[in-house]
């Protein structure tokens, strides 16, 4: 068995050992089990061999899960669902089960099963079931109550509901008598000794009910028969009754009476039944105890602020001069004052901005007035009004407002609930921003391709003006010194046109090419040169370049892009008037900072620093900016830090005056490039010196749709000593070279070609001769790049329009590299 195969193995053992699995035969018996299956039902591994899974299941389970089960896998496919097993012990488990039939050819049919235990999930999703339902119930009690239901009938619907409820076979609701003596039962759930209307319970010292009477939350006895805190009537006995509950109904200062729950088993109440149990009870004791109003007005004013406390809504009350009334606990907090100090202020002039304050209070009126308006409290934004809390800041509220009428109809106050949709306001800007972000990164990405296609064109035009103005220079006579001069003005105006057309391509968003020494002065020139016209003339820049600086490695479209970035923050800081001072030097550092990584480094670099004498930028925000968090005109930084960084260099970032503006602030940002190794460049220039002695005489094909770039190569080569065959149909070539595909010693081919794309030829040509040398020019690099010709086994890839000596120098180095 080899190295791997045993990784292998002990791998799926420990997944085996991890995971909760069982083997199952082809009758669904189990013959296999790990340590947990054993754990989750109970069973040893010998007590669990050879049971069905049938005989797992627990009662509750339907047998047709079973059956689609057992259908299922005999189908050969998998299946995924529910299980409930029975445990040892007889309690329910909930699984969420995965069985698999094995596949073995010699053997016979197999299942294995993995199983996860949900029943914690399970009882969790029950409680918040019982819980919403008892809410519910609570909500319907709660509506009954106030219906004018006779409180006989809503005292036996409760005790029903409670009862049913909670799982609890007895009930008894008893009034307290008003000396505090006796307790009259008024309703009852499955009794047989305590009758409504005619038992009467005796509250005497140290009995359960005079201990309810006395107690600040629910009364629970587990075992009334070993209870020691207090009596047990008879009457609670002689129901069978092995457990009590009792629960006051109403304030112990004013009780109406006590809600009794017995059982004949032990029983125990969750928080959530309490909390059940006493928002029964309080239901109760707002509709029996109305003939104390003032009890139960002031019981049911508590009870209401507790609720609005509890809800994260917005409600005011305000009077008919707009004064407030009453405010929740959330309201206060929005506004950012205590309930107390709200009592009173006027929210309009208090709270709405200047701008609003004559629209909402002129629909204010009119809800006043009840003349006709819209049911909120100010129709602007649809019904979103902004307010101005104490903190002066902003906040929108949507707000629902409903009149409170008075006996004879009159309004006499307005009632408004909102909700705080700041937060989604803000998002939706956001989402709007990001949308808007999406739209220029499309048109960017659309000038791009278009600029790519414009580029492929002009790059031929030029490959064909430079070219043959290299011949005509080797051709020219050294006495002609005006022709000389036209000729060097005709390739200096293409050389400029080709840089041109290569910064238009090197901005390109989606260009991860690797990085390459490179010296920063020519690019730094052209970059600026490109990006210059998006600058306003009134923006003065002053470039101090020292062109003997060391190279460095960088992605030059990249490097394009961090330019850009940094020149627009500096134009957007300017608004169109200033100045901007862009430096290159060499430079020693010590004990330095980088304002986006922190770290401390020392070092020699090639800096570049660009500087504006702006505002200035604030250092506490740079924190914010480099983790992404916010969305200004610095959020190109991030991506400034990100590049830089992948090149072992540093971002420094400072407020410093610019010597042309002392008054302003100024931001300098300085870019900090690690210096390329000098020994390992020196090496791979010896490395590159060539041996022209064995290329004399090579054949060398080349295809390109274009004539003059055609025609130039092959006068290129020619002149350089080559035997060249020009073809300017790819098809034409093809044939060619699968007629004698060894007279041809090395291909040069366009890209971008109609019928046959260069790749394409390239691929058939080697399949005829594998060691065949290829290079591939093109004006379109997204369309080629060098690691798929690197999968074709072609060569070398050069861009559009190719220098003559660089084209000769990788044609003599492939003819002449060792095999």
């Amino acid at each position: 068995m080899s190295e791997n195969n045993k990784i292998d193995i002990e791998l799926l053992e420990q997944i085996y050992d991890c995971s909760t699995t069982c083997i199952l035969d082809e009758n669904f018996a189990i013959i296999e089990s790990n340590e947990n299956f054993n754990k989750l039902s109970g069973y040893s591994e010998s007590e669990v061999s050879g049971i069905s899974l049938l005989q797992l299941k627990h009662q509750d389970q339907s047998n047709s899960v079973y059956d689609f089960l057992i259908r299922t896998l005999e189908k050969g496919e998998i299946w995924k669902g529910e299980l409930q097993f029975s445990h040892k012990t007889k309690h329910l488990i909930w699984l969420d089960t995965t069985i698999k039939p094995i596949l073995l050819n010699h053997q016979k049919k197999r299942y294995i099963g993995t199983f996860i235990d949900i029943s914690p999930r399970k009882v969790l999703i029950d409680n918040l079931k019982q819980r919403a339902h008892r809410q519910g119930l609570i909500a319907i009690l709660g509506q009954i109550s106030l219906n004018n239901i006779p409180i006989q009938d809503l005292l036996e619907q409760t005790l029903s509901v409670v009862c049913g409820s909670l799982n609890i076979n007895i009930g008894v609701i008893q009034e307290i008598a008003v000396d505090g003596e006796k307790a009259l039962v008024r309703a009852s759930y499955n009794t047989a000794i305590l009758q409504p209307g005619e038992t009467v319970l005796n509250i005497i010292n140290n009995n359960i009910l005079e201990y309810t009477l006395h107690s600040d939350r629910p009364v629970i006895c587990e075992s009334l028969e070993n209870e020691k805190r207090f009596n047990t009537p008879d009457e609670y006995l002689q129901e069978n009754a092995s457990s009590a509950i009792c629960i006051l109904i109403g304030d112990k200062k004013y009780p109406f009476g006590i809600f009794t729950l017995l059982s004949d088993k032990p029983k125990d109440l969750n928080i959530d039944e309490i909390h059940f149990l006493q928002s029964v009870c309080n239901i109760l004791a707002e509709a029996i105890n109305r003939k104390n109003m003032e009890q139960a007005l002031r019981h049911e004013q508590e009870l209401s602020r507790n609720y609005l406390d509890v809800a994260e809504v917005v409600f005011i009350v305000l009077d008919t001069k707009g004064n407030i009334l009453l405010a929740n606990r959330y309201a206060a907090s929005i506004l950012g004052y205590s309930q107390e100090s709200l009592a009173g202020m006027n929210f309009i002039n208090a709270f709405i901005p200047e701008e609003y304050q004559k629209t909402v209070f002129t629909n204010f009126k009119k809800m006043i007035n009840k003349e006709k308006t819209q049911n909120n409290l100010v129709d602007i934004h649809g019904n979103v009004t902004p307010v101005i809390n104490r903190q002066n800041n902003l906040r929108h509220i949507r707000w629902r407002s409903s009149a409170l009428l008075s006996d004879n109809g009159d309004v006499n106050a307005i009632l408004s609930s909102g909700e705080d949709i700041t937060d989604i306001l803000a998002h939706e800007k956001e989402q709007k921003h990001l949308e808007k972000q999406l739209h220029q990164a499309q048109k960017v990405e659309a000038i791009g391709m278009l600029a790519g296609g414009i580029a492929h064109d002009f790059n031929n035009i030029l490959a064909s003006i430079l070219g043959f103005s290299e011949l005509a220079f080797e051709t020219l006579n050294s006495d002609d010194t005006k022709l000389h001069k036209y000729l060097t003005q005709i390739q200096n105006s293409g050389i400029k046109a080709r840089d041109i057309i290569a910064q238009l391509q090197s901005i390109n968003l989606q260009d991860d090419s690797a990085e390459k020494a490179i010296l920063l002065p020519s690019l730094l020139k052209g970059t600026l040169q490109m990006l210059r016209s998006a600058l306003p003339s009134s923006i003065d820049m002053q470039l101090n370049i020292n062109n003997d600086v060391p190279a460095v490695k960088i992605n030059a479209p990249r490097f394009n892009q961090m330019i850009m970035h940094i020149l627009t923050n500096s134009r957007n800081a300017l608004n169109g008037k200033g100045s901007i001072e862009i430096n290159l030097k060499t430079e020693e550092l010590s004990e330095t900072c980088c304002t986006a990584c922190n770290s401390s480094f020392n070092g020699r670099y090639v800096v570049l620093s660009i500087h504006d004498n702006g505002p200035g930028i604030n250092s506490n925000i740079f924190p914010e900016i480099f983790s992404n968090k916010t969305k200004n005109t610095n959020a190109g930084l991030p991506f400034i830090s990100h590049v830089i960084h992948n090149t072992h260099g540093h971002l420094l970032i400072s407020e410093s005056h610019l010597s042309t503006n002392t008054n302003a602030p100024g931001t300098c940002i300085k870019l900090l490039f690690e210096i390329v190794d000098e020994s390992s460049i020196e090496e791979k220039q010896k490395k590159d010196e060539i041996d022209f002695s064995a290329i004399y005489n090579k054949h060398i094909m080349i295809v390109d749709d274009e004539n003059s770039v055609a025609s130039y190569m092959g006068e290129l080569f020619r002149g350089a000593g080559f035997n060249a065959t020009v073809f300017c149909d790819s098809a034409e070539a093809l044939e060619s070279f699968k007629n004698n595909p060894d007279s041809y010693d090395l291909i040069v081919s366009d890209q971008t070609m109609p019928v046959i794309t260069g790749d394409i030829l390239a691929s058939q040509m080697l399949e005829l001769k594998p060691e065949l040398p290829v290079i591939i020019c093109t004006g379109h690099s997204d369309l080629l790049d060098k690691e798929k010709a690197e999968d074709l086994q072609i060569k070398a890839l050069l861009a559009k329009p190719v220098d003559s000596a660089e084209l000769l120098h990788t044609v003599v180095n492939l003819l002449t590299e060792k095999k």
